[in-house]
């Protein structure tokens, strides 16, 4: 596993195991019973956007259950991290 993949997998498994002392601020942008969005910062300054939804969304891109995209890169990012969509966890835990 390269270093950017590893990078990546920390952000998400801090996220999935809630494991605070990984990141230094968590932001809830939306909270409702059919959909959460929340942000979490890192202590490299990276920022990840989370989403979790109980149902499926209309469009492609809006079909799954959980999602993971970077929205800020860490800094300084020498791996070139970019912003996008990290890891999504389909409906019956089906991940991509």
């Amino acid at each position: 596993m390269s270093k950017t993949n590893k990078q990546l997998k920390m952000y998400v498994t801090s996220i999935i195991e809630d494991i605070q002392t990984r990141f230094v601020n968590e932001k809830t942008l939306k909270y409702s019973e059919r959909r959460i969005e929340r942000v979490y910062e890192f202590e490299d300054g990276a920022e990840v956007k989370y989403e979790w939804q109980s149902a499926r969304g209309k469009a492609a891109d809006q079909d799954y259950n959980h999602r993971f995209s970077l929205v800020k890169p860490p800094m300084p990012n020498p791996e070139k991290l970019k912003n996008g969509v990290i890891k999504v966890i389909e409906f019956g835990n089906k991940a991509r």
